[in-house]
């Protein structure tokens, strides 16, 4: 019989993952198999792309590859729910955050079943996210499956486990930072006299114009911001105020501060 995918959990990332894998055509409906314990969840994902909703334990008996998408405290769980029908050839991958790969080869016990650790961003619902990856003790051969899986979605790196904390802080909270931001100059437009579709439409326009400038021109941000920096202009007057207010500091101290949580939540799982 041949094996499919499984995906346990169909929250907002599971929803992407499978989406991903049928428009991709990594693999057929008939062979992506979904859990999750809001049968709605299944049910709409079933009627969208006739996929198989089942039980943790089928999908672990059917699947090559077994993506578990679920919060981090219900991933042990769910591993000791399914250890029994993995085997060295069935490729674990976690998605979810603070939880190594070594402490997810603990749950399963001594069976040596390959595991990978992926960490996603919200990017990837728009296709351009920010996914990595490191694998652990069994899983050196499984490269290119996570590549493939996950490149549909966005870029796709490998990083050593230790840098996991970091890349949280910037790829995972990342948006969240740069989505405040982007509040905040929509609410200084409204402040200043725009409109409301004014400064929804001036905000958008002023990220989306920037990154495609970023990634269509291949220049690095400083020569950017160079290029729209005159002196005595206006964007000058405006960096000085950054630099007067220790804009660059204060970023630091965001991101740090974020790299300490992750830190703090991977040591309470």
């Amino acid at each position: 019989m041949k094996k499919g995918i499984g995906i346990i959990g169909c929250g907002n990332m599971g929803s992407i993952l499978v989406d991903a894998v049928i428009s991709e055509g990594l693999y057929p409906p008939s062979l992506v198999y979904i859990s999750d314990t809001r049968t709605e969840k299944t049910d709409k994902l079933k009627r969208a792309l006739r996929v198989i909703p089942s039980d943790n334990r089928t999908i672990a008996e059917n699947s090559e590859v077994v993506i578990i998408a679920v919060k981090p405290d219900k991933v042990k769980d769910i591993v000791t729910e399914i250890k029994g029908f993995l085997t060295p050839f069935t490729l674990l991958i976690s998605i979810a955050a603070g939880l190594s790969t070594s402490k997810i080869e603990k749950f399963i016990g001594k069976k040596p079943v390959p595991v990978i650790r992926v960490m996603p961003n919200i990017n990837v619902k728009v296709k351009a996210g920010i996914i990595a990856y490191c694998t652990g003790r069994y899983a050196r051969k499984y490269d290119r499956i996570v590549e493939k899986t996950f490149s549909p979605l966005g870029v796709v790196f490998k990083l050593p486990e230790n840098k996991f904390d970091i890349i949280t802080a910037i790829s995972g909270s990342g948006p969240g930072f740069l989505f405040y931001i982007a509040e905040c100059i929509k609410k200084i437009c409204r402040e200043k006299g725009l409109t409301e579709k004014q400064s929804a439409i001036i905000t958008k326009y002023l990220f989306y114009g920037s990154s495609k400038m970023l990634f269509e021109t291949g220049e690095e941000p400083k020569i950017l911001k160079d290029m729209v920096t005159s002196p005595g202009g206006t964007t000058l007057a405006g960096l000085e105020a950054f630099e007067k207010g220790n804009f660059p500091s204060l970023l630091k101290k965001v991101i740090e501060r974020a790299e300490k949580r992750s830190k703090e939540l991977r040591e309470k799982i």
